[in-house]
């Protein structure tokens, strides 16, 4: 199995194919085609009793055979094309993946990088009061509790860049002198960093692997909801039949249908 860097161009990744598929050995087949096919019927014209010649009804039989040995011949070839080229394109796709941010099955922990953006998905079954967001360590230790307000049914999606939060794609109004992180920039005099309105300059939590556990009311019952986190594609690795698999930061693994959402940053 090859592996694809983040400088590899998305060519790269045809050419590694091409090269794979095209040292394959060739498999033995003990099936006949048609140039034998009709080299067999020629010798057997070629070879008849002239006295008791080949009857016209088996003749044209025979050449029903050779048309339909030649129709399946195409479509096997025809059927050889078409699965190359559905491989390339998925090769394609996954190499110009690489240095994004995919939601993927199962993946219940997200990789912050410096000045990075971890995203995550959630299906509600229905609509759902008082949510609240968690953000809990890579240890499971919670660090933020954050209240979301109320959802309707359907995908909902959280992005977070360790201290500003967008829900569905709106910035949440939140009260940062409620974060439990309190640290604040400062210059190298240690004097605090202002920003334009004359306040001190939060700092985000710093990078590295969070988790997201969403908890709402739902008929009555407060219940958890099943949170899918973002990962950044390093790199995608080909076998040699041209499946790709996509390499996570953090280690983790996914294959091409996995995927539940591309997410731009």
């Amino acid at each position: 199995m090859s592996v694809i860097d983040n400088s590899n161009p998305a060519s790269a990744v045809l050419d590694q194919y091409a090269n794979t598929t095209k040292n394959a050995e060739a498999p033995k087949t003990n099936e006949m085609g048609q140039d034998e096919f009709l080299k067999l019927m020629i010798a057997e014209l070629n070879n008849q009793n002239p006295l008791d010649p080949q009857d016209n009804g088996e003749f044209i039989a025979q050449l029903a055979q050779f048309s339909t040995v030649e129709g399946l011949d195409k479509l096997n070839t025809t059927a050889d094309s078409m699965s190359d080229g559905m491989r390339s394109s998925q090769a394609l796709q996954a190499s110009s993946l690489v240095g994004q941010s995919v939601i993927v099955e199962g993946n219940e922990l997200g990789l912050l990088l410096n000045q990075g953006i971890i995203s995550s998905q959630t299906d509600l079954p229905e609509s759902a009061t008082d949510l609240k967001l968690n953000i809990q360590d890579e240890n499971g230790q919670l660090l933020e509790q954050i209240d979301l307000g109320n959802h309707g049914e359907g995908e909902m999606t959280v992005r977070w860049d360790g201290l500003n939060l967008m829900l569905d794609g709106q910035i949440v109004d939140l009260d940062y002198s409620k974060l439990n992180r309190q640290e604040f920039y400062v210059d190298e005099n240690g004097e605090q960093v202002l920003d334009e309105s004359g306040q001190p300059i939060q700092v985000p939590y710093p990078a590295g692997e969070y988790s997201f556990k969403i908890t709402g009311n739902t008929g009555g019952t407060t219940e958890e909801f099943a949170t899918l986190m973002s990962a950044r594609v390093d790199s995608v690795s080909l076998s040699p039949s041209g499946s790709a698999t996509l390499n996570l930061a953090g280690g983790k693994r996914a294959a091409m249908e996995d995927i539940k959402q591309i997410v731009n940053e």
